[in-house]
């Protein structure tokens, strides 16, 4: 299988986490993203233009990170990072969907702060910025929740985390959260997490 990745993308993160977890990081290779012009995507193998896509043996191509997360799930070995359809399910996945959304508000961000000038909106990076710390502050109420076994929904939410630290690294979110801040540095050192950190 081919991924099209990038290091950085907290996306294409989440997808190496459950590769790794699944044990299945050695039937991937991994393709870099163009990054001549973001403006003109760096995909060409997903009409959106973004990373990651998978392109299997048989030359179906999957994206977004979500898809392809599952996919691999279930392909491969070890605990299912899905809980089976439920209230489990249902909890896991709208965990997901608000670290989804925090993560794009952080990627929007920093498009915003790189747009040529005069084409950046300081009110839109303002609202961006308040969806990401109203996540957080839900994040640190159900922080306690997030231990045991690593899910889809703990996966995005580490990878939030870590972008944040990558690109905001000035906005210090552990003030204030420190059960979040507990939880994270606990699960940081996982195998699995740790060697995917963005550098």
């Amino acid at each position: 299988m081919k991924l099209c990745y990038s290091p950085l993308s907290p996306f294409v993160r989440r997808v190496m986490i459950t590769a790794i977890e699944h044990n299945l990081r050695d039937r991937i290779v991994l393709e870099d993203s163009d990054h001549s012009d973001m403006f003109k995507g760096n995909n060409p193998s997903n009409p959106l233009g973004k990373v990651p896509s998978l392109t299997l043996d048989s030359g179906d191509v999957l994206f977004d990170s979500y898809v392809i997360c599952e996919y691999l799930d279930n392909i491969g070995s070890g605990p299912s990072l899905f809980p089976e359809a439920g209230a489990e399910r249902t909890r896991v996945l709208t965990l997901h969907a608000m670290a989804d959304g925090m993560t794009d508000a952080a990627y929007h961000r920093r498009v915003d702060s790189i747009m040529p000038d005069g084409e950046g909106s300081p009110s839109w990076n303002a609202r961006l910025k308040l969806a990401m710390e109203t996540c957080l502050d839900v994040m640190e109420t159900q922080a306690e929740s997030y231990n045991g076994p690593l899910n889809i929904g703990t996966i995005a939410v580490a990878s939030a985390l870590g972008y944040h630290d990558f690109r905001f690294s000035d906005e210090k979110w552990r003030d204030d959260r420190p059960k979040l801040a507990a939880w994270y540095e606990t699960v940081a050192s996982r195998p699995s997490i740790a060697s995917t950190s963005p550098e």
